[in-house]
């Protein structure tokens, strides 16, 4: 028999400085008599000393009786931020054997699975998704009363995650008022994977067949025109400034010439077989091309043809500049705006607020988003205990001036750029920045589909290099593979109709605009004896020799 875990044992999990790579921080794991099982719960810190320090506390409230006459609170901070719970009792034998599982305990071992088996930034954006989806599934608890862990059998059914799409679609945890279903059928399917994770550990008794909301384009842009893009290169020194406009519109001819995607632009180097790279060949007849590595998003090793206006491009980089990266953006270096009143409080004060007051309340006092406050905490590592789901109350006015005087930046404050490289992410966020200055729309606002107005970005001019080789007569199997696309269902799903469209129409103007003869009659008819149809030489040949055995 297994042996009886012993009460008051608490262990911090990792036992490690945290990495990078620890998204989570510090977790601790102990056996909950309430629930009769070993459970995990976070520390709310990336901070070791505090982490440990917690788990003292949380023994000697194991050890007291405190953390069961608290509900489960196990710090005394936690026990007053957490809902009076009246007869709670230990759990019994038969609620032991049941080990319901929660949704925390199933997301690491979901993540776990994931991290050791794809690529870095693979599971990133379900790993957002996941956490979109568990507090639209908390808020519907917290909002009929019902306290306590999160149950996978509880929320993984056809009705809740039925909830889940319309809470997505009315805008729920989202910075606009709505979602499109384009972006709720990406999120559910988020989702409905780690829903079948689930059901394949048998965590729940089956998957619900769940219907995808209908949609009615595939394409979020379309290409760009050559005048549309002689206008964000004509603008972009107003938003770059004007000493890294050059930089920054090399970046954009690239994209133009050579139809990459964001984070191959930033891949781009001009030596280094890691990365992708131009290569000439001296030999005659050998044309220039492009190797890809593994790395890239199809993970194939891959060499696509170099287009002859970025090979013309290229080579009128001087011969001693051609070393490191080839795409190398400066950060921008610019004076914040003045229209809107606005501060960034100092590490204390934010800190301070946060354990007191939501969000939204800090960033309604400071007079910039409630994602801005977020990534404030997050670059600080602080990590709250619990998410408030209630109002918070105000911040006093004393407070707020007090941060005034103290805070790092503010408004008409210069903002200075960081010393690493770009990330590919901000790359494309300028990028659609500079599209939106240049008033290149791509899409309009649309009611019906839901769909927002939507500006140029390193997308759509990667799309208007597809349409020119489109236009010059390229076919789709020469088109996928200078795409990279890792199926050729991909060049045909977003391209496949612009080709059948442009077939036809050469098809009909070839038809429509040869001229008819001189008798012809209404209708294009013609009213004389048509001429007998010429043999070719293969018909020729096969009529001699019939006629040779006759």
């Amino acid at each position: 028999m297994p042996r009886k875990p012993e009460l008051g044992n608490v262990q911090v999990y990792p036992n490690r400085p945290l990495t990078k790579a620890d998204k989570t921080g510090y977790v601790l794991q102990f056996y909950c008599p309430i629930r009769g099982k070993r459970i995990r719960r976070s520390c709310g810190t990336r901070d070791r000393r505090e982490a440990r320090k917690l788990m003292r506390e949380c023994r000697e409230r194991l050890l007291d009786g405190s953390y069961v006459q608290s509900g489960g609170a196990v710090s005394a901070n936690d026990e007053r931020t957490r809902p009076a719970v009246v007869g709670v009792a230990i759990s019994s034998e038969a609620e032991v054997e049941t080990d319901d599982k929660t949704w925390e305990w199933c997301y690491q071992k979901y993540r776990h699975f994931r991290t050791a088996r794809t690529k870095k930034d693979s599971f990133k954006h379900s790993r957002s998704r996941l956490g979109i989806a568990e507090r639209i599934f908390r808020g519907y608890f917290d909002d009929r009363g019902r306290d306590g862990e999160l149950l996978v059998k509880h929320v993984m059914t056809l009705d809740m995650i039925e909830y889940l799409q319309e809470r997505l679609l009315a805008g729920d945890e989202c910075r606009y008022d709505s979602r499109s279903p384009n972006t709720v059928n990406s999120t559910t399917a988020s989702v409905m994977a780690f829903v079948r994770f689930c059901a394949k550990r048998e965590w729940i008794e089956r998957v619900p067949d769940i219907e995808r909301l209908s949609v009615n384009d595939v394409m979020k842009g379309r290409p760009i025109t050559g005048e549309e893009f002689d206008r964000m290169l004509a603008v972009t020194h107003k938003l770059v400034g004007k000493d890294e406009a050059a930089a920054w519109q090399f970046a954009l001819r690239v994209v133009w010439f050579s139809g990459f995607r964001v984070g191959d632009l930033m891949d781009f180097h001009w030596e280094d077989e890691r990365h992708i790279r131009p290569v000439w060949s001296n030999q005659p007849g050998v044309f220039p091309t492009i190797t890809v590595p593994s790395s890239q998003k199809n993970g194939k090793v891959q060499e696509i043809p170099m287009l002859p206006e970025l090979d013309e491009f290229l080579s009128s980089v001087p011969v001693e500049e051609r070393s490191g990266w080839i795409v190398d953006p400066p950060p921008l270096h610019c004076q914040v705006k003045g229209e809107s009143v606005w501060f960034q409080p100092c590490r204390s004060d934010l800190i301070a607020w946060a354990k007191r007051y939501s969000n939204l309340e800090i960033a309604a006092v400071c007079g910039v988003t409630e994602t801005t406050v977020r990534n404030w905490l997050k670059r600080m590592k602080f990590r709250r205990s619990r998410e408030f789901k209630v109002s918070t109350g105000s911040i006093p006015a004393k407070a707020i001036a007090k941060a005034k005087e103290r805070s790092e930046r503010g408004t008409g404050s210069v903002v200075t750029p960081r010393s690493q490289r770009l990330t590919k992410d901000r790359v494309g966020c300028i990028i659609a920045m500079i599209g939106e200055e240049a008033g290149v729309i791509v899409r309009t606002e649309d009611e019906r589909t839901k769909s927002r107005v939507k500006y140029a970005s390193a997308h759509d001019i990667r799309r208007g290099c597809a349409q020119r080789l489109i236009n010059a007569g390229v076919t789709a199997e020469t088109l996928k593979v200078v795409m990279r696309h890792a199926d050729f269902a991909t060049t045909e799903k977003y391209y496949g109709a612009t080709r059948s469209a442009q077939a036809a129409a050469s098809e009909v103007r070839q038809k429509m605009t040869t001229e008819a003869p001189t008798d012809a009659l209404v209708g294009r008819l013609v009213g004389r004896k048509e001429k007998a149809p010429q043999l070719n030489a293969e018909e020729l040949l096969k009529l001699k020799a019939l006629l040779e055995r006759l």
